[in-house]
């Protein structure tokens, strides 16, 4: 490729995969994350719990339960094994935990010259899910060219730049594409040779314009700070 720090992610089965992970249980929980856990032959113990600010949450028969940074599989393994004590015999498989409140974590859609919206991250929310949410996908965005700005993380190395083709997507079906996101990532949204000349002009002809974008600008920067550059602001 062109561009080292730049990854186009073309594979369907890295994409599933990804998505699989997510909904089976890579997802960190954290206060205000809301879960509902049920356990088999047991309706009383059924419960749907807000994750406090002290990481605990309450559960019938064995009261406070710490469960903040551990995933919904984790939970359920730390419960099994609460609830042996009480309930014997009781198969793992008999314990269900689902996140049902996506609280705790977000991914950030910037689009240029419209501004930036937080949009939350639900564990399996793909590039598409989190444009259609925001509803920042102008006229004059370029879809061959969005980005995905990926942080450092316990995973990542180095923050990450991937370049999504959202227009095969939409137009193609190329879902293969379609990337699932992780918490705290960047999507831009860039203008097209005619949008970027567009925003100059009206930089231009309105002054107060970019008094009006300081969230955008604003944006722009910290993705520059992130040592990508390439995105210039709207100031």
């Amino acid at each position: 490729m062109s561009r080292p720090d730049t990854v186009l992610l073309q594979a369907s089965n890295k994409n599933i995969e990804n998505r699989l992970e997510a909904i089976n249980g890579t997802y960190i929980l954290s206060p205000p994350d809301v879960i509902e856990i049920d356990v088999n032959d047991n309706p009383e113990l059924k419960t749907r719990a807000i994750i406090r600010p002290d990481g605990n949450i309450f559960f019938p028969l064995l009261g406070d339960i710490y469960i903040e940074g551990l995933t919904p599989l984790e939970i359920r393994e730390k419960i099994h094994k609460l609830l042996g004590r009480y309930l014997k015999e009781l198969p793992e498989e008999a314990v269900s935990v689902e996140v049902v409140g996506f609280k705790s974590k977000k991914v950030y859609i910037y689009s240029y010259g419209h501004g930036i919206r937080e949009i939350p991250f639900t564990g399996d929310l793909t590039v598409l899910d989190a444009i259609t949410q925001s509803g920042l996908l102008g006229r004059t965005a370029n879809q061959r060219g969005i980005k995905v700005i990926r942080g450092e993380s316990d995973t990542v190395e180095k923050p990450q730049k991937l370049v999504v083709n959202l227009h095969d997507i939409i137009k193609k079906g190329k879902t293969e594409r379609n990337i699932v996101l992780r918490p705290n990532d960047i999507v831009y949204i860039p203008p097209t040779l005619l949008g970027r000349i567009g925003f100059a002009a009206q930089d231009i002809l309105n002054p107060t314009q970019p008094v009006q974008n300081l969230g955008a600008a604003a944006a722009g920067a910290q993705y520059n700070a992130l040592g990508f550059g390439g995105i210039p602001t709207t100031e």
